[in-house]
């Protein structure tokens, strides 16, 4: 079989014997091993599993023992090249200071200095240390591995059978994406599915999280520093190969839809190269390239409606499990009677199945009652409850999700999915197409954008009762949709008006 030149070169560095030794540097406070260079923080021995930004701001305090690092400085130095909120940087202080246990029993390593910034108040002691391995790499640093995935952890509910057979599967695909909209609980699949398999990658499942990929970093950088290789700039690829070359590994992407092309290149090179390495992805979009498994994730089973349910029929489905489960955990109290449950199946109904948002309207709960939540779906408010502080942003509401998807769409993908939130029903594709065309008449780009919106999972597509495909958008994506136009139309509006010209465009 003839390889390309990008496979010889990679092979090449694989299979190259470099026998090199290096020396990096090890900061030690309290029972904590510190390793800079390859962005690896150890309690006794064992990994401390550390988000990027909270390393970040650790490495800088550290270098900067005993002196006051400005705020400014531990933003620009976590968030390079991205403006954001002072919050941001005492969320990720209060989280390393939790990963540290500061306070507990006395013990203090970083101290807050009122209206400048933050101090590492430890004693720190520094030495180097002999690393030996080929293109200097260091030892792995999963940021999650075996020992946060238990064999017999808990599976999430509903998925006990995607999970069984992504588990299954996985022997026969080296390469799986776990595909859906967003909310729909790709990350708690993928998380569980690692669980599953810790016995089969004992000490090798890495998760990177690809949303907080810094601007100006690649893929491959993420991922070779997620691994403890250091940040190889010039062949982070290379280097990556040539660690796994040797290793049964589970690399877990998740959150991969903005970074596709990237996330693409990579996983193609590197399984060309290294014939142990497995990936899972998650996605709102598949990749679709060759010997790709994709595995589309349905919503979560919500009773059938309207007839009445009993209390023990409605326990077996995992929509109202959830939302039971996520209802008093935020303190609701409600009375255990077919009428409570009525009302909870109508909600998941409304919310078709999607855990996200099941979450959110079940936290309401405790304040609104089950009415209360039940009148407030009918409401754009749906979309602007917030969820956990410490989600990833695009987690903490639904306005924040959907946005996260519609800003990848293109300019013509917005247009129609805007179009498209006149349609209360599901619509014909002969119905949709007219709207996407918008009386061009060039149905050729129409298809093409209604194919677009269905792989990014903007838009539904069902079979109808003669079992020709129609077409929707989900309840809060429509809700969405419908903010947006309204505010589109306001901006052409305003366009108008400073040109001197009366009456609206639409």
């Amino acid at each position: 079989m003839k390889m390309n030149a990008e496979e010889n070169v990679l092979r090449s560095g694989v299979m190259a014997n470099t026998d090199r030794h290096a020396c990096r540097e090890a900061v030690s406070f309290g029972p904590f091993t510190l390793f800079p260079e390859e962005r690896r923080l150890e309690r006794s021995g064992s990994f401390v599993p550390l988000g990027s930004r909270a390393l970040d701001i650790l490495i800088a305090l550290v270098q900067h023992a005993g002196q006051v690092v400005d705020r400014r400085m531990l933003m620009s130095r976590a968030w390079r090249n991205i403006v954001v909120d002072e919050s941001n940087l005492r969320v990720n202080i209060a989280g390393l200071r939790k990963a540290l246990g500061d306070g507990e029993g006395g013990v203090r390593y970083v101290k807050n200095v009122p209206g400048i910034g933050y101090c590492f108040v430890g004693q720190l002691t520094r030495e180097r240390v002999v690393v030996e391995s080929s293109f200097q790499c260091a030892k792995p640093s999963a940021l999650a591995h075996s020992g946060c995935f238990a064999t017999g952890a808990a599976c999430p509910q509903g998925r006990d059978e995607v999970l069984r057979t992504l588990a299954s599967d996985l022997g026969r695909h080296r390469l799986m994406s776990i595909v859906g909209p967003g909310g729909i609980g790709k990350t708690t699949v993928a998380i569980a599915l690692a669980k599953r398999l810790s016995g089969v990658f004992p000490s090798e499942i890495h998760l990177a999280d690809l949303s907080e990929v810094a601007d100006g970093d690649t893929v491959a950088l993420t991922l070779a520093r997620l691994l403890g290789l250091g940040d190889f700039h010039d062949m982070p690829v290379t280097c990556i190969a040539n660690y796994l070359s040797t290793r049964r590994a589970l690399i877990i992407l998740d959150n991969c839809e903005h970074v596709i092309d990237e996330v693409t290149s990579l996983t193609t090179q590197i399984l060309a190269v290294s014939s142990a390495t497995y990936f899972v992805l998650t996605s709102r979009e598949a990749l679709r390239v060759r010997y790709e498994y994709v595995c589309r994730l349905s919503a979560l089973d919500v009773p059938p409606g309207p007839e009445a349910i009993s209390i023990e029929h409605a326990h077996t489905y995992p929509a109202v499990q959830v939302f039971i489960q996520r209802a008093l955990e935020a303190g609701a109290r409600f009375p255990q009677t077919s009428k409570s449950y009525a009302a909870i199946a109508k909600i998941c109904r409304e919310l078709e199945g999607v855990a996200l948002a099941i979450e959110f309207a079940a936290a309401r709960v405790a304040t609104f009652g089950l009415a209360g939540t039940m009148a407030l779906l009918g409401t754009r408010s749906r979309l602007q409850w917030q969820g956990c502080r410490n989600a990833p942003a695009r987690h903490r509401s639904l306005e924040a999700s959907i946005g996260w998807s519609y800003a990848l769409l293109s300019e013509q993908e917005r247009s129609a999915f805007r179009r498209l939130s006149s349609f209360e029903q599901p619509a014909t594709l002969e119905a949709v197409l007219a709207a996407v065309a918008n009386g061009t008449g060039d149905l050729s780009n129409a298809i093409a954008v209604i194919e677009g919106l269905v792989a990014k999972h903007m838009l539904q597509v069902q079979l109808g009762e003669d079992d020709l495909p129609r077409y929707r958008l989900p309840v809060s994506e429509r809700i969405y949709a419908r903010e947006q136009l309204k505010q589109t139309t306001l901006d052409k509006r305003s366009v108008v008006q400073l040109n001197g010209v009366q009456g609206i465009f639409i």
